[in-house]
């Protein structure tokens, strides 16, 4: 049984009873933009534009059509939905917004040596975009929001890792995104400290359960609410408008032994690693960018592939077989060879080889009905085997959780070639340049007006904006 605290209540403040979302709260409310360091707000952009890139590549795919048509069932409003003119309410905003920028799984992460903590942009820049069409922003206002969005985001996920035992019974893997939308978007309205607390409170309370064992691995199509980054912004959104009608939310979130990590299922609860030097030490910094439309966990394979497929000038009829050593998830969940849709496709590891060794853009371009369908693709597909590694499948499947593989190739030939990845490109201990960051949002947002290199340098010079407004909307809006 939980110990009560007899002490009388009306001596103690609020932060003496709940001194750990006081912190936090603290620091979401009062974060300025002269207090980031220059680095940090660098940063943000890249993960900003990252985002809206994925948003505008993804609005043409079904799953981005579909949440169009939830959100408008849900009721108007004056929020802005990509791939469309009809606006919505602030809470199916934030719905459609974030399925269209997770359509591709193509979206950011937060990652620490390899591990995988959910993708943040998605949830959090999508609930910065809900804000667009109530009030004028500026550039420095955006960034801030969506820096302490992420800053609180990395740090609380981080804070609550589980044990590999409790991980293979349960977990989330962007659920808890509801918490930093909650805080952008309470920012961008103008939520003032203990406003923003009891907002926090509510989104706590409206969080996805953690669902991550029941995507349909062995009976596809895989869910089409992958790693709920969708409900988790609309939890996160709506929160902001329940405490501004009234609503009451829980006061001391993060405090005590049933606190948040409690409700998310984790057996583990680091409350230093949520709270300790915030404001000096910025974990927005860990947060990773995807280099394929696909699940992070095939992230290596596909690189090894890659690699050898560009090292060697390895085409189509060439290949024989495919041979990966990696870890055990991959052969028993991500083997599927005939995938149904575009979702079912972005977690089937022999598809996503077959779109690679056909040389097609990463993005959108690998989803196309007449990819899915091509007999080329998947009689490639058939030729992807899988063997597990036992160090892999140990550094998988212990509290590590990071995903490697070393993939094989056999040419007509006779000869073979290999290449092994110990961890996903991306992340800060494999970091990517700006460079490829632009290159992926210029393909991403090929085929608007203004030309996709304008919108990248708009983007990347967002603090310069005294109004971010009527750009943004602009770009929302443009047809598909």
């Amino acid at each position: 049984m939980t110990d009560i605290l007899d002490t009388p209540t009306g001596s103690m403040t609020g932060a003496d009873l709940a001194p750990i979302t006081a912190a936090v709260v603290d620091f979401a409310a009062q974060l300025d933009y002269d207090d980031l360091p220059s680095s940090v707000v660098e940063k943000a952009k890249w993960h900003i534009l990252d985002t809206f890139g994925c948003a505008m590549a993804g609005r043409g795919l079904g799953i981005s059509a579909n949440a169009r048509q939830a959100a408008r069932a849900m009721g108007g409003g004056d929020c802005p939905v990509f791939g469309t003119h009809q606006n919505a309410s602030a809470s199916a905003a934030a719905f459609a917004n974030a399925v269209t920028a997770n359509a591709l799984d193509y979206d950011d992460g937060f990652e620490i040596d390899g591990k995988g903590m959910g993708h943040p942009g998605s949830t959090i820049v999508s609930a910065a975009l809900c804000a667009l069409g109530q009030q004028p922003i500026s550039g420095k206002a955006f960034i801030t929001a969506v820096v302490a969005g992420y800053e609180i985001n990395n740090r609380l996920i981080y804070s609550m890792q589980p044990s590999a035992e409790r991980f293979a019974e349960v977990y989330g893997v962007s659920q808890h995104q509801g918490i930093g939308a909650c805080i952008t978007y309470s920012r961008l309205r103008g939520l003032q400290r203990d406003a923003m607390n009891n907002a926090i409170g509510l989104a706590g309370g409206l969080t996805p359960v953690p669902s991550l064992h029941k995507y349909n691995w062995n009976s596809r199509p895989i869910i089409s609410l992958k790693d709920f980054v969708a409900p988790a912004a609309m939890a996160g959104v709506l929160a902001v408008e329940l405490s501004q009608s009234g609503f009451i939310g829980s006061s001391d979130l993060f405090d005590g032994p049933a606190g948040y990590w409690r409700m998310m299922g984790s057996d583990r609860f680091d409350a230093a690693r949520l709270t300790q030097a915030l404001g000096q030490h910025w974990y927005l910094e860990d947060s990773s960018f995807k280099l394929y439309p696909a699940c992070r966990w095939m992230a290596p394979a596909l690189e090894a592939f890659e690699r050898l497929v560009t090292d060697h000038d390895i085409a189509v009829d060439d290949i024989v077989a495919v041979n990966i050593d990696t870890f055990s998830v991959i052969r028993d969940k991500l083997m599927a060879v005939d995938p149904i849709n575009e979702i079912d496709a972005q977690f089937s590891l022999p598809f996503c080889i077959a779109a690679l060794a056909m040389r097609l853009p990463k993005g959108q371009e690998w989803f196309q009905r007449s990819v899915l369908d091509d007999v080329r693709c998947k009689s490639l597909a058939r030729k992807v085997s899988v063997k597990v590694d036992p160090q892999m499948d140990r550094q998988m499947s212990g509290s590590q959780r990071r995903p490697s593989a070393s993939v094989s190739v056999v040419l007509s030939t006779g000869y073979s070639v290999r290449h092994t990845i110990v961890s996903p490109s991306g992340s800060r201990s494999r970091p990517v340049s700006l460079a490829m960051i632009t290159a992926k949002a210029i393909h991403n947002l090929q085929g608007l007006s203004p030309s996709a290199e304008d919108i990248v340098d708009w983007l990347l010079d967002l603090e310069r904006h005294t109004s971010v407004n009527d750009k943004l909307l602009g770009l929302m809006r443009a047809p598909i």
